[in-house]
């Protein structure tokens, strides 16, 4: 194979038919290889599901899988070391998904010294697919994690543009605070304006700032922290730290707009995210795991 090779098995008209498992699936993308070869890129960690190593033919594949197949190792001068990306979501064609580590930024200004995602992210498909255009779709704060979804073209770009500029994808977070929100769910609305410093806060002026819609729910109490999910109806800068703080509910370890916790991190990470695949407008919901520093679980 000349190449990586990855493919969404949510994706409609990249195979035929949607398979049950594992092996119908690679059966079908590659007619010509016996199974105990199968068996063998399987066995070299080539397969992952949804960002998992597949263990198993036998694996069920349901409609929203993501079935990514990396190419055989290559030589050393064709990857270098230097090139590092976060742990992969989701790949294709048309879209990467990512899980963004806290601490490390988004993207900045040219010529920052500083590691940033979209730097790696850039340099990881241009070892691999040289003529994909890495397009930054949106941002998430430097010290917050999860997921993030970057355009592989053109066509990608504008299309998930225009759906994040409509507000038709789904964000969701969680975040744990300091106290209980109260009442313990609800919608903050608010406009929300910059300062020189490059913070952000609210403001009463209707003509000033941008508005910044942030839904909110309570989903576990412990003594004097609260487990938050929230859905972004916008997407401002610091909008969820901004809105849980002057509620009087600031996240734990946002120094910025809270205190000096001593948290190990700042407890906000990007969950979930559902968008209309660019190329076929098939529905794709993409899940993360509560980061293991969060010290208040869902179950």
């Amino acid at each position: 194979m000349a190449g990586a090779l990855s493919v969404c098995a949510a994706i409609a008209g990249i195979i035929r038919a949607m398979p049950d498992t594992l092996l119908e699936y690679l059966v079908q993308r590659y007619p010509l290889a016996k199974k105990q070869t199968l068996k063998r890129m399987l066995e070299a960690g080539r397969v992952r599901i949804n960002g998992k190593r597949a263990d198993r033919l036998s694996l069920a594949l349901g409609p929203e899988d993501c079935v990514q197949v990396s190419d055989r190792p290559a030589r050393r001068a064709d990857h270098p070391k230097s090139i590092e990306v976060p742990s992969i979501v989701c790949e294709d064609s048309d879209i990467l998904v990512v899980d963004k580590p806290a601490g490390l930024l988004t993207s900045t200004v040219p010529r920052e010294p500083r590691k940033t995602l979209l730097a790696q992210v850039r340099a990881y498909v241009a070892a691999r697919q040289p003529r994909d255009r890495v397009g930054l779709i949106h941002r998430l704060d430097r010290d917050a994690s999860g997921l993030l979804i970057f355009s592989k073209n053109d066509a990608a770009y504008q299309s998930l543009k225009t759906q994040f500029f409509h507000h038709t994808v789904t964000r969701e977070y969680r975040a744990v605070v300091h106290g209980k929100p109260s009442p313990p769910s609800g919608r903050i609305d608010s406009r929300l304006i910059e300062r020189a410093d490059g913070t952000v806060r609210s403001t009463s002026e209707h003509a000033r700032g941008q508005r910044a819609i942030s839904d909110y729910e309570v989903i576990r109490s412990e003594k004097k922290l609260s487990l938050v999910r929230v859905i972004l109806q916008t997407g401002r800068k610091h909008q969820i730290r901004v809105h849980l703080a002057e509620r009087g509910n600031p996240v734990v370890g946002d120094t910025l707009y809270g205190r000096d916790d001593k948290a190990p991190r700042l407890m906000l990470a990007a969950t979930r995210l559902t968008i209309s695949h660019p190329r076929d407008g098939r529905s794709m919901t993409f899940t993360l795991p509560l980061p293991e520093e969060f010290p208040i679980r869902e179950d």
